[in-house]
């Protein structure tokens, strides 16, 4: 007759196998297959039957299921990269044509190529963090996010282009907080606003530092960087609110 001792190491076994499945089913359901599986065995136990071909038979047929949804996640990520690749070629339309028509526009193959990848990293990294979530909110607030964070690192490095002022490196200081907050927070909603408020806080910092190292320059550019900054922190305060009411939605 089986042992309890025996059960637990079938349930190790099992609950080794589990992690095969896409990090999502394991969230929703190895738990509780784990605990189905410990149960019929204890019940084959006390019926006095054997474990190991019934064993098996589960290791089998759940093996086949890993294979399955393994394969389906794999096709579903597949259609994500290609629409992700066919929309970043897309706005890459933008700057090509422009480049065509606005006189002085004069980028080179390496540019190109690097809006692209921008293009695509960006579309990428909103498709992966927004399904980890179904609440509009929170797809709303990483969209948010994104889209204020590529506007400001695009618009640092063309000022860095033109200037070459170390100030800039500043703003690129804000992204890597953000991208901080983010990995810390684990992309959980709570987390996530935190992180976004702290990045409208360090703009509206950033903004304080400039306009005393621009003190002697024109009042309008002054005025021009303030409305800059001020959008940007307003883009960023607005995402960490749309965060916050996914958290609250999901305390509920």
């Amino acid at each position: 007759m089986a042992t309890d001792l025996a059960v637990r190491r079938y349930r190790t076994c099992y609950a080794m196998l589990l992690r095969l499945y896409p990090r999502a089913h394991q969230d929703q359901f190895g738990q509780a297959m784990a605990q189905t599986f410990h149960d019929l065995c204890r019940e084959r136990r006390r019926a006095g039957k054997g474990l190991l071909a019934f064993s098996l038979s589960i290791f089998f047929e759940t093996s086949r299921e890993i294979v399955r949804e393994n394969a389906v996640q794999m096709t579903q990520m597949q259609r994500i990269v290609y629409r992700v690749a066919l929309v970043a070629l897309g706005l890459l339309m933008v700057p090509l044509v422009a480049s065509r028509l606005v006189e002085g526009w004069n980028w080179g193959p390496g540019a190109f190529v690097v809006t692209y990848l921008l293009f695509f990293g960006t579309g990428m990294a909103y498709a992966l963090i927004a399904r980890r979530r179904n609440a509009w909110a929170y797809k709303a607030a990483v969209g948010l996010a994104l889209v204020a964070g590529f506007v400001l690192g695009w618009a640092t490095m063309v000022h860095m282009s033109e200037t070459e002022n170390p100030v800039n490196l500043v703003y690129f200081g804000v992204l890597a907080m953000g991208a901080v907050g983010a990995a810390l927070a684990r992309l959980k909603p709570q987390g996530m606003a935190r992180a976004l408020f702290a990045m409208a806080a360090a703009l509206a910092v950033a903004w304080l530092i400039t306009q005393v190292l621009l003190s002697d320059t024109p009042a309008g550019p002054v005025w021009n960087a303030g409305v800059m900054h001020g959008g940007f922190v307003l883009l960023f305060a607005a995402a960490g609110l749309l965060f916050r009411h996914a958290s609250l939605k999901e305390s509920k």
